[in-house]
């Protein structure tokens, strides 16, 4: 996590502000996965009135009755204040542009972090192959991350 959250500091040389939702964090500890590494990560609420109006919105469009619920609440907030949402989801990332967000996965934002000089392709790829070995699910084996970035134009 600390890798990812060297990448993600900042983009094309400007400071970048990385939020969660509080959702998401719940989310993850129901499941028993470890959060202590996600200090580099401020936590919102979706509280407000804006944010639940959008909520009660991106819920409908990504959300069935027991998944998407943390994707949600990250659309409502980027949506309400204008950030780029970061979800590794495949269909909430399609409803998000569907929607009119700007929306990428965790792969560009570590591409985009190897292409801003914050780490090379070598600690990238082996990044990505913990977070497959973790259980992440990519269109790529271990070990394929470079050769998928590139060819979609990520590197």
């Amino acid at each position: 996590m600390d890798t990812l959250a060297d990448l993600a500091a900042e983009y094309r040389g400007l400071p970048r502000r990385n939020v969660t939702t509080a959702a998401v964090i719940e989310e993850l500890r129901h499941y028993d996965l470890d959060v202590s590494g996600l200090g580099w990560l401020e936590v919102q609420h979706v509280d407000g009135l804006a944010e639940l109006t959008a909520l009660v919105r991106w819920m409908e469009r990504v959300s069935g009755q027991k998944s998407n619920h943390g994707e949600a609440t990250v659309l409502a907030w980027a949506d309400v204040h204008g950030a780029v949402a970061v979800i590794d989801d495949l269909d909430a990332r399609k409803a998000a542009r569907a929607g009119g967000l700007t929306v990428w996965g965790v792969l560009r934002v570590i591409a985009e972090g190897v292409r801003g000089g914050r780490a090379t392709e070598y600690v990238a790829s082996g990044l990505v192959d913990a977070l497959l070995a973790s259980g992440a699910r990519y269109p790529f084996a271990q070990g394929g991350f470079l050769e998928w970035a590139r060819k979609n134009g990520l590197l």
